[in-house]
């Protein structure tokens, strides 16, 4: 083998070890593989640009997410009707995620925010009957009900469906947990 060739494989050689990596990442951060991480993706649509709940701070069904302190969450349950036994379950499958998510429970409230209440229960202090709030979230929320996720600068980040499965809202708050953990 000649020095010219010799020092060709040399360059070649050095090219793929070093532009290599950089083209793959590239390719792969750019989706032209077709792989996409699902541990980066959310489960729930965020919502873009956040609802900022500040100027309705005044409305009764609202108020109580203000208590929220740095890095806490609130998981919402937002409903254009009054509160019955199917709400009273949610609630309870609510808690249930919040209690999965081990000591980052405690950063983690649950709450809903309904037009009406027809269920006297356990989960009176966690039902805000607000008409008005109810009216304002919907239209936000494109007229669907759902469960939502409210950090403690007070915006509605992320929407899920009320009927969908819980375990996209219990990995997307582990993760928005571990992230905004206050050291």
């Amino acid at each position: 083998m000649s020095s010219k060739t010799r020092n060709r494989l040399t360059i070649l050689f050095i090219l793929v070890l070093f532009v290599g990596p950089i083209v793959l990442a590239w390719l792969l951060a750019s989706g032209r593989l077709g792989w996409h991480s699902q541990t980066l993706s959310n489960h729930g649509e965020l919502l873009m640009p956040p609802v900022d709940l500040s100027p309705y701070s005044g409305l009764p069904g609202i108020a109580p997410l203000f208590k929220l302190q740095p890095s806490e969450w609130a998981i919402v349950l937002v409903e254009n009707a009054p509160c019955a036994e199917g709400c009273g379950k949610l609630l309870n499958d609510m808690l249930m995620v919040r209690e999965l998510l081990g000591e980052g429970s405690e950063r983690v409230s649950v709450r809903a925010i309904v037009a009406g209440a027809n269920l006297v229960s356990i989960h009176a202090n966690r039902v805000q009957v607000d008409p008005q709030a109810t009216k304002l979230l919907m239209e936000k929320l494109e007229g669907r009900a759902s469960i939502v996720l409210v950090d403690w600068r007070h915006q509605l980040m992320m929407r899920y469906d009320r009927n969908g499965p819980l375990g996209a809202i219990h990995k997307d708050l582990k993760r928005l947990l571990r992230a905004s953990a206050i050291r």
